[in-house]
């Protein structure tokens, strides 16, 4: 058997670490979100591309996202032959352009790993502009407005760019490139220093909006966004991800750090709600059992109800004479009582009492004689005890 504890300052130092720990949980889970999020065009926020996606839908420009692995792209685009599939109906000639926005500045070492069909996408023809590669920090102001043909763009970073004499600067100042391009056989990359370049923070600003799209417009093709890079998944990459949805497969997938602290707190919240104290279980001690205390409560009980008077009085009166004689030294078997009255009243600290009238006293009528009587019988007792007691000191 166990008992349910108050609130104690160990539970609560367990309730503060359990809040403690969701607190951190959503502090650092929350920028991974949003860093991935970043440069995709369905996110509305600053650092979004929603703005600039819908400005080329208003313009007419056949641009359309990508949920998928580029491999399938490249696949779907061309042909043994040569000849290429129409994904878009009424699709304008020329070369495919991709845009890929990085979620943040990627190192140039780095960019094959996240992007590793860059070469084939190149070689195969097509146009591929990529937003973010990370380049060295300068002395260049971090804020500032750089001139271009499509107008004034806003530029809020010091990384810039050292190009080479085979790459064609299209937005730079005196410390260096922000964006260039370069050739590859009938392919093109265009790279931009900075991801934000026509951010949704930047939606007030023409020239940045203008510039993006000249960039991947200019060719006259179609225009695809990759959105798989920012964890955009259709059904198809979905399935052939995951292979299915059951929760099986959620575990398998799922790292046993976050399945841990998951199990942890789930565990911290349902020892608070049962409101039991970590450590050992405590065990109900069982109330011992007095027989003689409770057979004389109920024997009390019985004769209240009854009203036997007379028998309480009989058998306190034979009680207290043995108490008595025990107190006047004659020890525990009964004497007259003639010779009870002579001990008592050769103590001369006793007051004369009658200790027939006392311990013989007619049978009380009522229950108020009866409590008279104990009266006289318990103070009768209280001064015996005194005596002997100033005797022994």
């Amino acid at each position: 058997m166990t008992r349910s504890l108050p609130l104690s300052r160990r539970n609560l130092i367990a309730g503060l670490l359990a809040l403690a720990l969701l607190l951190g949980l959503t502090i650092f889970s929350a920028p991974a979100t949003s860093h991935l999020e970043s440069g995709s065009t369905w996110h509305r926020g600053p650092a979004g591309y929603s703005a600039w996606y819908e400005s080329l839908e208003q313009q007419g420009v056949t641009v359309q996202r990508w949920q998928r692995p580029v491999e399938d792209l490249l696949k779907q685009l061309g042909k043994p032959d040569g000849t290429t599939v129409t994904l878009i109906q009424n699709a304008p000639a020329g070369a495919e352009t991709l845009v890929a926005v990085l979620p943040g500045f990627i190192d140039q070492q780095n960019l094959a790993a996240l992007l590793p069909w860059m070469p084939q996408w190149i070689e195969a023809g097509h146009h591929l502009v990529v937003l973010g590669v990370k380049t060295p920090a300068t002395a260049a102001p971090f804020s500032q407005t750089l001139p271009s043909e499509a107008g004034p763009v806003q530029i809020d970073t010091r990384r810039r760019y050292q190009p080479s004499s085979d790459q064609a600067v299209v937005l730079a100042d005196d410390y260096g490139a922000v964006v260039w391009q370069q050739a590859f056989a009938s392919g093109q990359f265009v790279v931009s220093a900075t991801p934000h370049l026509a951010a949704n923070a930047y939606q007030n600003q023409s020239g940045n909006f203008a510039l993006l799209t000249d960039l991947v417009a200019g060719s006259g093709g179609r225009v695809w966004i990759d959105e798989y890079l920012h964890g955009y998944r259709d059904e198809e990459a979905i399935a052939a991800e995951i292979g299915s949805d059951s929760w099986l497969s959620y575990l398998a997938r799922t790292p046993l750090l976050i399945l841990f602290v998951q199990a942890l707190v789930v565990t911290l919240i349902a020892v608070l709600a049962l409101n039991r104290r970590l450590g050992q279980r405590l065990t109900l001690q069982s109330p011992k059992i007095d027989n003689s205390r409770a057979y004389i409560q109920a024997l009390a009980g019985v004769l209240h109800k009854a009203g036997s008077h007379d028998f309480v009085v009989q058998t306190l009166s034979q009680a207290e004479r043995i108490q008595l004689q025990k107190a006047l030294g004659l020890g525990h078997t009964p004497v007259p009582i003639e010779q009870l009255q002579a001990a008592w009243n050769e103590q001369p600290t006793r007051s004369a009492t009658d200790l027939e009238a006392t311990l013989h006293p007619p049978i009380p009528k009522s229950e108020s004689q009866l409590r008279d009587w104990l009266k006289r019988v318990q103070s009768l007792h209280y001064t015996s005890n005194a005596t002997g007691d100033t005797e022994r000191a």
